[in-house]
């Protein structure tokens, strides 16, 4: 039973995420086959069943059933809470049980005025985050104090509890560079497999983060020396390892390492979630903002994001076994909720196995295109 602090703050998050349009629960525990699993303090899932049309999609997922039941049924948000004074090792369980929900957004919820005088929750709270992220993927995590929760509740007054309408928005493509015969014809495959699902179709698909994440490097270096440009940013670099003069980064490209799926399927988050999160953003102030790429990017109205698209399912095309594909795998892992690599050889599962093992990496299966 949590405390009563925590049990206060659970109430206005849950009644927060019905508001928003979400299936909006508390006490919930995700890991039923797991000797320990973690009791989640709140969740909002989104329906995307009735959202959208997910039948035609689910022979991708024929060897990944549970992938697909979580995707129908997709845990969106999922809040860890501290009602009093905590430890930092308590702080880097509750990262630790989020990440291990797989949920699109994460967010720890303290109480800095209730924790015994201590007063420094909230500070120790967001080094923690840093560390956490800077160890095992940003993964769209927040940390937030209870007085950012309820002023940013009372600032909202219009909710659109609807998730906006997205339209099957297949894109054309430039031909790519050594894309086989083969590859073009399972990418055709796939995308009739995709059409009619409702989802927005995206095709070399560029995650936002490293888009972001260069926006805020050119913002911090300022008229800062050479130095931190190298350390910090990737902002200067050396093109050629032999030249001892710097080059100074003039697109996303040249500064960071901006990965590309050959499909991307989401969908827009709820409209009411976005407005929610722009709030957040106001009421967190620049400090906060600075450790959280998604809030620093609704704030700056940031193209790449303004309509927070989610990256639900992501598609990598193979033919055959190398280190492309073992690239491809990492990169659907980090930058999609659920991957899929498209293959024409069964082998390929044994690669994706491997990884699964070796980097437990639980998003991503297998879908063999017979021929």
């Amino acid at each position: 039973m949590p405390k009563k602090e925590t049990q206060h703050i659970q109430e206005e998050i849950r009644k927060l995420g019905e508001k928003l349009g979400f299936i909006s629960e508390t006490e919930v525990r995700l890991h039923e086959k797991e000797n320990y699993a973690p009791v989640y303090d709140a969740i909002w899932f989104l329906d995307l069943e009735k959202r959208h049309n997910l039948a035609g999609i689910g022979k991708l997922f024929r060897d990944a059933p549970e992938l697909f039941r979580r995707i129908k049924r997709l845990p969106f948000v999922g809040f860890e809470i501290e009602g009093a004074a905590t430890t930092s090792k308590n702080q880097l369980g509750n990262f630790a049980n989020l990440y291990s929900g797989n949920f699109l957004y994460n967010f720890v919820v303290v109480n800095n005025s209730g924790a015994s005088g201590e007063n420094d929750t909230y500070r120790r709270g967001i080094k923690l985050k840093r560390y956490f992220s800077e160890h095992s993927g940003d993964n769209n995590v927040f940390m937030l104090d209870q007085c950012h929760l309820v002023r940013s509740i009372k600032k909202l007054s219009n909710f659109d509890h609807k998730t906006s309408k997205v339209q099957d928005s297949s894109n054309k493509r430039k031909s790519a560079g050594g894309e086989t015969d083969a590859s073009g014809q399972m990418r055709e495959k796939i995308l009739r497999i995709l059409k009619g699902s409702g989802l927005s179709i995206h095709q070399d698909y560029e995650p936002w983060l490293s888009k972001v994440k260069y926006e805020m490097a050119k913002e911090a270096c300022g008229d800062d020396g050479e130095w931190f440009r190298y350390f910090y940013t990737g902002q200067a670099f050396m093109k050629d390892p032999l030249d001892k003069k710097p080059t100074r980064a003039k697109k996303v490209a040249e500064s960071i390492y901006v990965p590309k799926l050959d499909i991307c399927a989401g969908f827009t988050a709820p409209t009411g979630f976005s407005a929610w999160l722009a709030t957040l953003a106001d009421e967190i102030g620049e400090e906060g903002v600075a450790h959280f790429p998604m809030l620093y990017a609704l704030q700056r109205k940031l193209q790449c994001v303004c309509n927070l698209f989610v990256p639900l399912i992501g598609i990598e095309i193979e033919t055959s076994l190398n280190k492309h594909l073992s690239g491809g795998i990492f990169n659907l892992a980090k930058n999609t909720y659920a991957g899929i690599v498209i293959a024409n050889d069964p082998a390929v599962q044994k690669v994706v196995d491997f990884y699964k093992k070796e980097l437990g990496i639980k998003s991503v299966t297998t879908y063999c295109v017979e021929e």
